[in-house]
Parts: structure tokens; C-alpha cells; sequence
């Protein structure tokens, strides 16, 4: 009998692990993962001196738990923050990049807006709060703050960019819960903003008095040479509870605790069972055990995604890519999600003089992006792309990332439907999830879940006669 036993190895299985101490002494627990490899969508290729990212390419280094575990395990050192250019960021409008603007003057001056547009962003302060707990789309809590044009040119890509989803459909305070608490605690975005500034000066000023240094910021992190050196460092030091090429087709539960049967023919059992991998996977494997455990599982819905990484002699390229890429707003009605300037934001990501871009298709709004063969998306980011940074010729180097459910969507409603599932996994003693499908989908927000979950199990240990 096993103490635990952990479905998926992705990030949030492999740092739950970590939180357990299970690296240090694994205690009966094994970790079982469907593939011969770990860190699911959170991979690194290396090949023809490019290395390519399949899914995130950072996080951002403002969570002090993230922080932590790769302090813990050694990798501090290998830490890569984001190029200072990374700031410049832009959005395209009628066939051409514009910088967002950041600033009240850079408000004033960027054409993304006309001018009645911007005077009603200036607006927002006198707009009055909406206190109440009941749940809004992303789009319509920007559109009653900052009005429909800039909802329409800044937040619909935003949310594309982050969620692959449309703003029309995702829950605010599931998607984005501080922005709802900025409105709820203090009455409004800019009056939020400038008393978490009040606050966050007053406590670096208690912070200097202390002698500790401060808090993290916010800048876009990774590691030297690839992301999936946090997966790959985990892995190594997990290696003795790691199960490769197991995949769970389904459990039971009786007194004793749990049974898992893999499809090749495994079987554990295990007093505690903690579900990481993605709810898609997870809804097949209670179907049988508990129809409504099933249910809840399968009610989360995912946006397909398709990365595709193009290497490119500099030459090839007009643009001088300085910044972090670009998005596009769905009213602009070009395919493409957007595109990231990956050898503009982190050094060795192409060979001496040569670029790499990942761009982006798909998302809730185009799930037919999926069906696009290599050529047609190639062709695609020509047409649409080439007049916007002038590209020139053919790329040298393409990989291409197809993920038919590539990222949660937390589609209105999503609060009641993570309460359902919550009750109905207390009903089963011994039973846990974590995940990007619940409470943010960040590797930040992963990392944070898995810590909480492990925190009370061993809380539970403790309690336990």
C-alpha cells in the first residue's frame, strides 16, 4: 500500500512533489505520467541552435513561492530575466505595429484610440464601483471601466494572448481576480493601482528599515538555454518515485483506500490519490468509479493552440524586433493571435545572426486553426505577418506545436463550477487535484496550487493518530 500516489508529471505534479519533501524522502509515493516525458506542455527543443519552447516561455518572477523552489532546488543560478527591450510591446491596428502605451501622455499621443476613446479611458476614476459578488466577462467589466474602444483594442488581445479565449466569454474574477478586488476594495482601477503604489511603498520602506531584501517585481523570467530546466531539475531528483509510460484508465475506492489500474496492466494501491494531469484526462478515469466526480472534472473546457516557431536570418527580417512581439485584436480580422520575438527576449534562443518568432494561432475564437497543415500556417503568417515586420524569405528552421486542448477556459460561471467539483472531491477521503484549470494558469499559479495542496496533506499527516 502507498502512501500517495500523483496522476501527471507536469509542472504542478513535480512541484507538489517537491513541497511533500518527496525528493528528500519518498516515503511510499509514487508519481505516474502518461508520456516518456515530464513537464507536459512545459518543454524545451534544442536542435540546429535554436531552442524552442512548446508552450510557456516564462514566468513572471513577482511570486515568492516560485522563487523559492527554484532556489531549493539549485537553479537560482541558472535564472535568465527578460531583455530590458522586452517592455516594448505592441499591438496591430489597420496593417501596422503600434507601442502600448503605458503611460498617461503615451495615452494621449498613441493612435490605437480616437480621441473621444481616450478621454473616456481618463474617465474611469468617476465611474462608479460595482461592489456586488456576482460574476462579468472580462470584456464587460474593461468595457464599463475604460469604455468598448480600448475593451476592444487592449483587453480582447490581452485575453488572447493569455487565455487563447475570447474577453466576451471568460469570467473576470477567475481570469483576472485582482482587477475585480481593485474595483471591490478600493472603487476603481486607477484608485486601486495608486493605493497598492501607497502600499507597496510603505512596505519597502519597512522592508530597507529590516534589512531584507525586497520583494520580487515583475519581470517576464526563464532559465539559460530553455524553460524546461525547472521540469528536467524536478525530474532528476524525483527520479524514485517517477513512473513513465503509465497511463491511469480508471480507480476504485473501498475501505482501505484507493486502487489505480493503468492501461498496460499496472496497479496500486495508494491511501491517497492526488489528481494533477489535465481535466479531460481526469473526467475518463472517474467516469466509472463516480458519474458526477466525472461530470465535474469534464466541465472545465480548454482552447486549442498552434505554436509555431520560424528561425530566420536577420537579414530576412525589416523589422528590427525590438521588444517583447505583438497582438492583434479579433476586430482587425487577421488569424493570427499574435507573435512573440523569442531571440529578442532571452539570449542563445537562434544561432548568430538569426532570429526566432513564435506565433500564434487558434484559441476558443478559431478552433479550426487546428486543421491548418504546415504549409498553410507558414503561409498564413506571410500574408499577414510579412507587412508588418518585412519578412522577406522563407524561414531556415520551423517547428511546429499543435495542442487541440491547449489552455483552460474559464468561461463565466467557472467559480460555481471549480465550487461543484470541490464538494464533490470532499466526498471521497484521501482524494486531491491541482492544476492550471482551477485557480490561474500560470506556471506562477500552478506552483502556488500544488503548495497549498501539499501543505494539507502534511497537515493531515500531522492530525492522523
Amino acid at each position: 500500500m502507498l502512501n500517495g500516489l500523483i496522476i501527471g508529471g507536469g509542472i504542478t505534479g513535480l512541484s507538489l512533489a517537491h513541497w511533500l519533501g518527496l525528493d528528500k524522502s519518498p516515503d511510499g509515493w509514487e508519481m505516474w505520467e502518461s508520456s516518456d516525458r515530464l513537464g507536459g506542455t512545459l518543454r524545451t527543443d534544442r536542435a540546429e541552435g535554436y531552442s524552442v519552447d512548446w508552450g510557456p516561455n516564462g514566468f513572471l518572477d513577482r511570486e515568492p513561492l516560485t522563487l523559492r523552489l527554484v532556489d531549493e532546488i539549485g537553479l537560482s543560478d541558472q535564472l535568465e530575466p527578460a531583455n530590458e527591450n522586452a517592455e516594448n510591446r505592441y499591438i496591430v491596428k489597420n496593417g501596422k505595429l503600434h507601442p502600448v502605451p503605458f503611460s498617461p501622455l503615451k495615452i494621449l499621443t498613441t493612435g490605437l484610440l480616437n480621441p473621444l476613446e481616450k478621454l473616456r479611458i481618463f474617465g474611469e476614476p468617476f465611474i462608479p464601483a460595482r461592489r456586488d459578488d456576482s460574476d462579468e466577462s472580462v470584456y464587460d467589466f474593461a468595457a464599463r471601466r475604460i469604455g468598448h474602444g480600448a475593451a476592444r483594442m487592449f483587453v480582447d488581445p490581452m485575453v488572447s494572448g493569455v487565455f487563447g479565449g475570447v474577453a466576451k466569454e471568460l469570467s473576470l474574477p477567475s481570469c483576472f481576480p485582482i482587477m475585480r478586488e481593485l474595483e471591490v476594495e478600493h472603487g476603481g482601477l486607477v484608485k486601486g493601482m495608486f493605493a497598492k503604489k501607497r502600499e507597496k511603498k510603505r512596505r519597502e520602506q519597512v522592508t530597507r528599515k529590516e534589512g531584507s531584501p525586497a520583494g520580487p517585481g515583475g519581470r517576464l523570467t526563464s532559465f539559460k538555454g530553455g524553460l524546461d530546466a525547472l521540469t528536467v531539475r524536478l525530474g532528476e531528483r524525483l527520479q524514485s518515485i517517477l513512473r513513465t509510460s503509465h497511463t491511469v484508465s480508471h480507480v476504485i475506492r473501498d475501505e482501505n483506500g484507493w486502487t489505480v489500474f493503468g492501461k498496460a496492466g499496472e496497479m496500486a494501491q495508494t491511501r491517497r490519490l492526488i489528481v494533477t494531469c489535465p481535466t479531460f484526462v481526469a473526467t475518463k478515469i472517474f467516469k466509472e468509479y463516480d458519474h458526477d466526480l466525472s461530470v465535474a472534472f469534464g466541465a472545465v473546457s480548454y482552447a486549442p493552440i498552434v505554436v509555431v516557431a520560424t528561425g530566420h536570418r536577420r537579414a530576412d527580417i525589416a523589422h528590427s524586433l525590438d521588444g517583447f512581439g505583438f497582438l492583434i485584436p479579433r476586430h482587425q480580422r487577421i488569424r493570427t493571435l499574435g507573435s512573440i520575438w523569442t531571440s529578442s527576449i532571452f539570449a542563445n534562443r537562434a544561432p548568430e545572426g538569426h532570429v526566432q518568432l513564435r506565433t500564434m494561432f487558434g484559441g476558443a475564437g478559431d478552433k479550426s486553426a487546428l486543421e491548418l497543415n504546415d504549409e498553410e500556417l507558414w503561409q498564413t503568417i506571410r500574408r499577414e505577418l510579412g507587412p508588418l515586420i518585412g519578412i522577406k524569405a522563407d524561414p531556415v528552421f520551423t517547428r511546429i506545436y499543435r495542442w487541440e486542448r491547449g489552455i483552460p477556459q474559464y468561461v463565466l460561471g467557472h467559480r460555481d463550477r471549480r465550487a461543484r467539483l470541490e464538494e464533490h472531491v470532499a466526498r471521497h477521503p484521501g482524494l486531491y487535484f491541482a492544476g492550471n484549470a482551477y485557480y490561474g494558469v500560470g506556471l506562477n499559479d500552478c506552483v502556488k496550487m500544488a503548495k497549498n495542496v501539499a501543505d494539507r496533506i502534511l497537515q493531515e499527516k500531522k492530525s492522523s493518530p
